[in-house]
């Protein structure tokens, strides 16, 4: 399976419209919008962006809301049934089990709308990730601690020692994040890749090969 990952939109109508033409072009077999659809912005600008995705890509589209999104997202569910809210969800797809978590922890002026403290994800996603979970992907808006997805400019982690814990634990395939703009990477915890695709408000994307013989993250641009 081929993924499109993209995140950060917040809500630039002009980057929205080239991901459908990328995940054509890609072969992509299933978009990623990993948070931050909106700059805190309605619901229906949510749904309206990811439609605009999924009619260009002509492929499923899985999403998170960010911290960014309005409240409500977080269990709204589109009128599509090929657009899928997976916050607090589990969704079987091509034999891959995808399990998501919107949001972010607090964040320093807590200024944002959607925002958990650690023991809220770890109850979240205790709901969700089962003990013997195989060929799974986590799509989390925050990014786990201790990588590069979540340093951002100062040098602070803000990725979620939770998910971490997690991720050395069940070993998911993937963990799909976004959040913290500056820190576009990938990286691995074990043989989980890490993949921060960057803002798709700046023209930043991700594809992921996921075969046989293991998981291909590469960082592109739209």
């Amino acid at each position: 399976m081929k993924l499109l990952q993209v995140s950060d939109i917040h809500g630039s109508i002009r980057s929205t419209e080239v991901v459908g033409e990328k995940a054509r072009d890609v072969g992509a077999d299933l978009v990623l919008v990993v948070g931050d659809i909106t700059n805190f912005g309605t619901v229906q600008e949510a749904e309206g962006i990811l439609t605009i995705i999924e009619e260009g890509a002509g492929t499923p589209v899985l999403f998170v809301p960010g911290n960014c999104d309005p409240p409500q997202l977080l269990s709204y569910n589109p009128a599509s049934e090929k657009i899928v809210n997976i916050h607090a969800k589990t969704h079987h797809l091509e034999g891959l089990v995808f399990i998501g978590i919107g949001g972010s922890l607090i964040t320093p002026h807590r200024g944002t709308w959607i925002e958990f403290e650690e023991k809220e994800v770890e109850r979240i996603l205790s709901g969700v990730v089962k003990e013997g979970l195989s060929k799974w992907i986590l799509v989390s808006h925050n990014p786990p601690a201790g990588v590069d997805a979540g340093r951002a400019r100062a040098g602070l982690d803000l990725g979620s020692h939770v998910i971490r814990r997690l991720v050395e634990r069940d070993k998911p395939l993937l963990v799909s994040c976004g959040h913290v703009h500056e820190a576009r990477s990938i990286s691995y915890i074990g043989d989980t890749a890490i993949v921060n695709a960057g803002p798709a408000k700046d023209g930043y994307c991700a594809v992921i090969d996921i075969r046989q013989d293991g998981v291909h993250p590469s960082l592109e641009s739209l």
